[in-house]
């Protein structure tokens, strides 16, 4: 800038303004707003605090940043003198001072400040920003798109005009400047870009006077991930990350995250196979057995040419049928005892071990688990709860056995046979053992079955002898069940068809007889014969007569069809198949006794007395209650008109209120010890008895009380006092 100076350029005006505008940043400075201006137009930048009195000589300097625009007198004479580049763009206005521009532009914008120099007066001082804008116009980022793979060292993009403030958003979310985002005007620099990173991008200019947008998409190519491998099944109710049941459905799914999505490849145990579906999904219809193994996928990324395997174990299991299966034996003759678990048919094999033995249990991955304990044997074992665990990867099982020394060990038996037909008897062990080992014996020997006659069940618990006949099959059957916890021996002895004893007892109705009878324990008896005989069979060639055959079961019977009056002999034939038994001794049922018994006769005497004493009791009873209603009829008796006791109301005002004793009545039974002012009339009732008469006459309340006259008289009224 030229030298310039307002009007006359005297020196000493000259070192003066010089010295005044060196001293203004000293003088405080009043803050102000900005002001805004779009490029072309015309702003006044106005003095906002008040200017001195016009008769004060006045200084005014405006200033753009350090450069004086413009200086000079404002008061009281107008000397501003405006540099001469800025003129015509830049002018004061003579009476407000405030700096006059006009078409701003770009350059135009800036921190203008104002500094006036009152005479006899502290400065003044203000600044104003100016800020001019460009209209906002059409944005746009570069590139538009831009790609990159996840790992780059950078990627950015340029938003251009930019004619205000920049500010850049992703999924509506503000990006401010970081380790990862570089920010500059218009430019964003995406350092390491990541998957994350990729999506649209969005660019803002804006200003006072308008604003822009543009967008631009950013692709991060990247992966593929490890593949996830997961296994979905038909079966019901199955964990198929576990496993997967033969015969169902089954589809592998490859997922590797990737961008672009990358191709599956399958292939089953050779990992160098790469000749296998292309599919995410791998589908095994009817799956069986033989499938069972690894299944690898591979996935490769074209764009980022990067191959990753994983690989996955499918388990194709088989149920195994029913529930696990223990038992525990005998062995080594006798003096162990092995304790077996089985639990056949599953794929793969189950997991058994046994629980609740003194020592610790095996484990084993097999059908079936063997364990031996050898004695001696704790005393607790005898009766303890041994169980096996089973475990199978389509589920739980278990099952337990109670290993027990025998006790209650006794020997039953059962007869069968056809009437007349060959006889079969069953001899039967119970009690309470586990494992258990059985002897039979017959008569102190070993019972040694050569033939037929005789079997033993699978089990040893039941002794078959066919066609038992007597007296060549009878005999003392025993039986010892041992095993390495004891052994203990039961004893029974089988006898021929006999009857220990019979009762006979007339029926239930006329004309029957009821017998009842018991076998001795061990008699072997297929049926019984009730035989009778009349007195006319007393005489006759027939003998006995057999009435009824029955059973081996039944333990009474009753006979009817019989005449009451007639005497009859009873005998029962007890049978074993064909061969008859011993007949037992014989009864007479006699005919009924119509006579009284003395027990009868005792107790009609004993009725009669009782219905005597209840026959005067209801008379007493009667007599009392006539007495009561007499009683009550006497004293409920009315007495009539001309024995009638009359009150007056005085006599009796207000129940047993108190009056004063006036003897003009002159009645002795009045006296001043049982003044009828002082009782009610139910009192005077209660006692002195019932009423006599009491003659009271018509009277006025203000007339003297009468002589009292006996005799019956007529009360015609009474007047209340």
């Amino acid at each position: 800038m030229d030298c310039w100076h307002p009007g006359p350029c005297p020196s000493c005006t000259w070192k003066i303004w010089l010295l005044l505008s060196l001293l203004v940043p000293l003088f405080p400075v009043f803050p102000s707003t900005p002001l805004v201006a779009l490029v072309g137009d015309s702003i006044s930048l106005p003095i906002r605090f008040p200017l001195p009195p016009v008769q004060i000589q006045t200084t005014v300097i405006w200033r753009k940043n350090t450069t004086i625009v413009a200086m000079g007198g404002l008061r009281p004479n107008f000397t501003v003198v405006v540099a001469p580049s800025l003129q015509p763009q830049f002018s004061v206005d003579a009476v407000r001072g405030s700096l006059n521009i006009t078409l701003v532009t770009l350059a135009t914008s800036g921190i203008y400040t104002v500094e006036i120099f009152p005479l006899g007066s502290s400065v003044k001082k203000e600044n104003v920003t100016v800020l001019v804008y460009e209209e906002v116009g059409n944005v746009s980022v570069t590139p538009p798109s831009a790609e990159a793979t996840e790992g780059d060292e950078s990627v950015a993009f340029n938003c251009t005009p930019v004619r205000g403030v920049v500010s850049w958003t992703k999924d509506g979310q503000s990006l401010s400047e970081n380790s990862r985002y570089f920010l500059s005007d218009g430019y964003l620099q995406i350092r390491r870009p990541v998957r994350t990173d990729a999506g649209p991008y969005r660019c803002v200019i804006s200003n006072p006077f308008g604003n822009g947008t543009s967008t631009a998409n950013l692709t991060v190519y990247y992966g593929p991930e490890t593949p996830t491998i997961t296994i979905s099944s038909s079966g019901l109710d199955v964990d198929a990350g576990s496993f997967v049941l033969v015969n169902s459905t089954v589809n592998l799914t490859c997922l590797a995250p990737s961008e672009p999505p990358a191709n599956i490849y399958w292939n089953v145990a050779d990992i160098e196979d790469f000749d296998v579906p292309s599919l995410p999904v791998l589908h095994l219809p009817r799956v069986q057995l033989s499938q069972a193994g690894q299944y690898s996928c591979l996935a490769i990324n074209q764009r980022t040419q990067r191959r990753v395997r994983n690989t996955r174990h499918l388990n194709v299991a088989q149920k195994p049928p029913g529930s696990p299966r223990c038992s525990v034996t005998s062995a080594d003759n006798g003096t162990t005892l092995l304790f077996l678990c089985s639990w056949p048919g599953g794929s793969p094999a189950p997991r058994l071990s046994f629980l609740g033995l003194p020592k610790p249990g095996e484990e084993a991955s097999a059908p079936n688990l063997r364990q031996l304990l050898t004695a001696p044997f704790p005393a607790e074992l005898s009766g303890s709860l041994v169980t096996c665990l089973a475990s199978h990867l389509t589920g739980q099982g278990n099952c337990s056995m109670v290993p027990e020394a025998p006790s209650g060990v006794s020997l039953s038996y059962k007869s069968y046979s056809n009437i007349s037909g060959p006889v079969t008897v069953e001899l039967s062990c119970q009690g309470t053992f586990n494992p258990v080992e059985i002897d039979w014996f017959r008569d102190g020997q070993s019972l040694v079955l050569t033939n037929s006659h005789s079997e033993l069940s699978p089990d040893r618990l039941r002794l078959t002898v066919q066609n038992f006949t007597a007296p060549q099959d009878l005999g003392e059957y025993s039986v010892v069940c041992s095993n390495p916890l004891g052994s203990q021996r039961a004893n029974l002895t089988i006898q021929g068809p006999s009857i220990s004893s019979w009762t006979l007892s007339h029926g239930p109705h006329p004309g029957s007889a009821h017998l009842a009878w018991i076998i001795p324990n061990g008699s072997v008896v297929t049926s019984f014969w009730i035989q009778m005989q009349s007195p006319n069979q007393y005489r006759s060639t027939e003998g006995w007569k057999t009435v009824d055959v029955l059973g081996a079961a039944n333990r009474s019977a009753t006979i009817t069809g019989l005449q009451s009056q007639t005497l009859y002999s009873f005998r029962l034939v007890p049978w074993l198949g064909s061969q008859a038994g011993n007949a037992s001794h014989v009864q007479i049922l006699h005919p009924p006794d119509t006579s009284l018994s003395p027990g009868a006769i005792a107790g009609i005497v004993i009725g009669s007395i009782l219905g005597m004493l209840l026959v005067v009791l209801l008379l007493i009873l009667l007599l009392w209650l006539l007495w009561l209603t007499c009683r009550r009829r006497a004293g409920n008796q009315k007495i009539p008109p001309e024995n009638q006791q009359h009150y007056l109301s005085r006599q009796f005002p207000n129940g047993d209120k108190m009056e004063p004793y006036d003897p003009s009545w002159g009645n002795p039974r009045w006296s001043s010890d049982s003044d009828i002012y002082a009782i009610t009339y139910e009192k005077h009732l209660f006692k002195y008895g019932s009423p006599t008469t009491l003659p009271i006459s018509t009277m006025d309340s203000s007339s003297p009380l009468p002589a009292v006259h006996r005799g019956p008289r007529n009360v015609r009224s009474a007047t209340q006092v």
